[in-house]
């Protein structure tokens, strides 16, 4: 077949990762890319104007392209396209916003809206552990924590579009209430980027001896840290990673699957928090599950929000198992 074109956008909490898709068929590639800071765009109407920018140039550059794909942060009813509170993105209205329709006004391409977990998903069904694995729970960890559910080789979306979101589990009965409440002791609280650094924090306002000591924190540089023998880092990762453990036995246990794919822009965690969640998956799973629970990163890689989206707007499906 010829090779067929589209544009994916990834949003984030953090960033906006953009590009132009190829596909021939088999394979997918990125063919061109750009990125944007979400916090600057300030409001939806900022947010279409940015998309419509890169969709415009794109199309001179591209005349092959198709239709644009985005994975966005947040619950969306599948049908309408309606966003609902993405938990992420603090300038966004709390009402519901018919983010599909307005996009389809401003853009001369088809559109297809779907959470940023399920795209990332996608592509991995399409390109990566996919191929092998008919079944599979997906992760995202990033600003935030997401989740998608692979049955058969395509996203199980539930009733409306809102399947999924393991980040939202609670995993702590006991936390401070907080506001908004549904956020109160949710698994994203503790395992995303801010709660991997509070972490880390926490453990350095009782030892100053760590090499994180006076150093400007991020998820990279306790990852660095934790590989280098620091035993600080390694305990930030390993009671995040109690955490996300805890979280993915429920998970399974509910959905009865023993494969997880962890992506997103936080998942290059090192080799040893993956062996940790593991471990402990091993000992918390229900016994039928943890004899052959496996966890792994992504195949695909960072580029999985953008390749998936784009795919998605494509139309391409990967073919159910007989």
């Amino acid at each position: 077949m010829s090779t067929r074109v589209a544009l994916g956008f990834d949003v984030g909490g953090t960033t906006i990762k953009a590009g132009v898709v190829a596909w021939d068929g088999i394979d997918a590639s990125v063919v061109a890319t750009c990125q944007h800071v979400t916090e600057t765009l300030r409001s939806p109407d900022g947010l279409i104007a940015w998309i419509a920018q890169q969709c415009e140039r794109w199309q001179s550059e591209y005349p092959a392209v198709e239709a644009v794909g985005i994975g966005f942060p947040a619950c969306i009813e599948w049908d309408s396209g309606i966003v609902a509170h993405p938990p992420n993105i603090p300038w966004w209205p709390n009402q519901p916003f018919p983010l599909r329709t307005e996009l389809s006004k401003r853009l001369s391409l088809p559109v297809m809206l779907d959470n940023d977990a399920n795209v990332a998903a996608h592509a991995e069904c399409l390109l990566g552990y996919g191929r092998q694995w008919p079944w599979f729970l997906f992760v995202t960890l990033g600003t935030g924590v997401g989740g998608a559910i692979v049955a058969d080789g395509r996203i199980f979306r539930g009733e409306r579009g809102f399947a999924g979101e393991l980040g939202h589990m609670i995993i702590n009965a006991d936390a401070p209430v907080r506001s908004p409440i549904y956020r109160t002791g949710v698994l994203e609280e503790y395992v995303g980027r801010a709660g991997i650094i509070a972490r880390a924090q926490a453990l350095l306002a009782e030892d100053s001896t760590s090499a994180l000591s006076g150093v400007a924190l991020d998820v990279d540089a306790i990852g660095y840290a934790a590989e280098a023998g620091d035993r600080l880092a390694r305990r930030a990762l390993e009671d995040v990673g109690r955490m996300f453990a805890l979280g993915l036995a429920s998970a399974l246990a509910l959905l009865g699957l023993e494969r997880v794919v962890v992506g997103g822009g936080i998942s290059q965690l090192p080799p040893l928090f993956y062996e940790h969640v593991c471990a402990l998956l091993r000992q918390h799973a229900l016994p039928a599950i943890a004899e052959r629970v496996t966890v792994v990163r992504s195949m695909v890689g960072p580029d999985a929000g953008i390749l998936g989206a784009a795919l998605l707007a494509l139309g391409v499906q990967k073919e159910k198992q007989q």
